[in-house]
């Protein structure tokens, strides 16, 4: 029986959101990867039709959270940290274990598609169909990452995302405009930290690591 620590909390990720972010604008990794765990049951909620992103997302979280324990971890704590070290090191694309910057590339792909998610269900109509709105997200986001197969995978798996309404349900907030408002709240403080990260990796040419 799954416990009540395996259910998405919405509130939780928001401030987890805030947590990691602020005017100065360096974005704590510890917390960026909390915020994670729940993104994580975020995608088991929305079914098997994520499963595969879910997986990758669950294991870039391990292998951050190894680096941060390992003896540069110092370098770690903040991805403006990250990115530094690793481009003076020249080892963004080291070939013997997967780099902080292309394992935290894979999840900052996923934060822009969950945000942009998160936004156009709290603008949806609540009579409107989850499946659509959620291709219509992964089309103006993740879609552009993955290869053909992939998106014709998803197209046929949309429709077994929960209606509108039994998501909002499984939110568990009881309140509908209070959700809504926290639903608006959170992808908006997600592409605020997708944006910053996007100029960080776009600064330093790693938008494109393999």
């Amino acid at each position: 029986m799954a416990s009540e620590s395996d259910h998405f909390d919405l509130q939780r990720l928001n401030d987890l959101l805030n947590a990691c972010y602020d005017e100065s604008e360096i974005i704590c990794l510890d917390n960026y990867v909390h915020a994670y765990d729940e993104i994580s049951k975020l995608l088991r909620l929305m079914g098997a039709v994520f499963g595969f992103v879910n997986s990758d997302v669950v294991e870039k979280i391990g292998i951050l959270r190894d680096y941060r324990k390992s003896d540069i971890g110092d370098h770690f704590k903040t991805i403006q940290s990250m990115i530094k070290y690793e481009v003076e090191t020249n080892t963004t694309n080291n070939k013997k274990k997967a780099s902080g910057c292309r394992t935290l590339l894979r999840l900052h792909r996923a934060l822009e598609f969950i945000s942009d998610f998160l936004i156009a269900v709290k603008d949806s109509d609540e009579h409107a169909k989850l499946s659509s709105v959620c291709s219509k997200s992964y089309y103006r986001t993740l879609s552009k990452h993955h290869p053909w197969i992939i998106r014709k995978g998803v197209d046929v798996a949309v429709y077994t995302i929960p209606s509108r309404k039994h998501f909002m349900e499984k939110l568990k907030m009881h309140d509908v405009k209070e959700t809504e408002r926290v639903l608006g709240e959170t992808g908006a403080l997600g592409m605020q930290i997708f944006n910053v990260v996007e100029n960080l990796y776009k600064e330093n040419k790693l938008l494109d690591l393999p």
